[in-house]
């Protein structure tokens, strides 16, 4: 059994109440006292439980997360990052699901409360005007993971230089005409589909080149509606050499739909995602990569920084993109270039 508040106690010849103080930074205790105890503790490998610690002092020792769809694959690689600092830094994590709209609004009143979490993460949700006036006059710290809310801090990244990236990449390999498969503007407030078209669009834009309405295709996140669309863009009389999908899930499924029909990747069709899954290098899948556990776990330092109060509120931070080339693009055949 891992050792107690008592057993360290009955070591360092002090009440437990002396090494309650000692962890809990108490001014009350002699610095010849405090070093002893700290020296036991170190010596016992002891680990407070912070749940505990937060009891006896008014705070719980526990962060919460509420996260949008945390079975997906990008939420699931952003959750990892967040579990993994929370724990090095002594930290469990509630986490509670949201799927629909609305659903957010009461957890984040009742659970970012000082009586149950010492800090909240709020990740790819979108707080409404409403939720940021809540959060201003609660005391709990609250950082937002994939998303810039004004008057809250946070972490995101420029949706809409990704969807150019992309386009520019194929524009770059010779594609002219590059289609884009994304979502419909999601219930939960938050769509960065929306603004990765948009940066697919500027792109094209300033190279000279309109969008035809037929190769734009947005729709439920779901396997049978990409494959609907890639099939509808198959189908055209001019179809895409390329295809922008604004996730790589989009992407993965567009291919697979395609080489169904004996279309080659990248001979006959180029793809290129969004978000580098950790599945999308074993895909050979070209993408614009996010750093998804990365996000996750600079969350939580930033939350550990406002809590300790070496962070002033909002602080925000845009994270960095890259362009990672694989084998789902290259050059378009030369019989597609006209």
């Amino acid at each position: 059994m891992p050792p107690t508040i008592a057993d360290v106690a009955q070591r360092a010849g002090v009440g437990v109440g002396t090494v309650s103080r000692v962890l809990n930074e108490s001014p009350l205790v002699s610095d010849r006292t405090r070093a002893h105890v700290l020296a036991v503790i170190e010596e016992m490998d002891y680990r407070p439980s912070f749940l505990a610690r937060g009891l006896s002092t008014g705070t719980a020792g526990v962060l919460a997360a509420i996260v949008q769809r945390m079975t997906t694959q990008s939420a699931l690689q952003r959750l990892r990052g967040i579990l993994d600092e929370a724990s090095a830094a002594g930290f469990d994590v509630i986490l509670h699901n949201v799927n629909d709209v609305g659903d957010h609004r009461d957890p984040v009143r009742n659970l970012f409360r000082p009586d149950r979490c010492a800090g909240g993460l709020l990740v790819s949700l979108k707080p409404d005007d409403e939720d940021v006036e809540a959060l201003a006059s609660n005391p709990v710290p609250v950082v937002v993971v994939d998303g810039r809310v004004p008057g809250v801090s946070g972490l995101y990244i420029d949706d809409e230089l990704g969807g150019r990236m992309a386009t520019e990449h194929l524009l770059s390999l010779g594609h002219r005409r590059i289609s884009f498969i994304g979502d419909w503007e999601d219930p939960i407030g938050f769509n960065p589909s929306a603004k990765r078209l948009a940066g697919y669009r500027a792109a094209l834009g300033e190279a000279g080149y309109s969008v035809p309405d037929e190769y734009v295709k947005s729709g439920l996140h779901e396997r049978a509606v990409t494959l609907q669309h890639i099939n509808e863009l198959l189908d055209l009389s001019r179809p895409p050499t390329a295809v922008v999908a604004s996730a790589d899930s989009h992407a993965m499924i567009a291919a697979e739909g395609a080489r169904a029909r004996g279309v080659l990747i990248p001979d006959d069709l180029s793809v290129i995602g969004f978000d580098d899954l950790d599945i999308a290098q074993h895909l050979d899948l070209s993408t614009v990569r996010q750093p998804l556990y990365e996000s996750g776990a600079r969350g939580v330092r930033m939350l550990l920084d406002l809590m300790q109060g070496a962070l002033a509120a909002p602080h925000q931070v845009k994270l960095p993109l890259q362009l990672v080339a694989r084998g789902s693009t290259a050059e378009p055949r030369a019989d597609q270039r006209i």
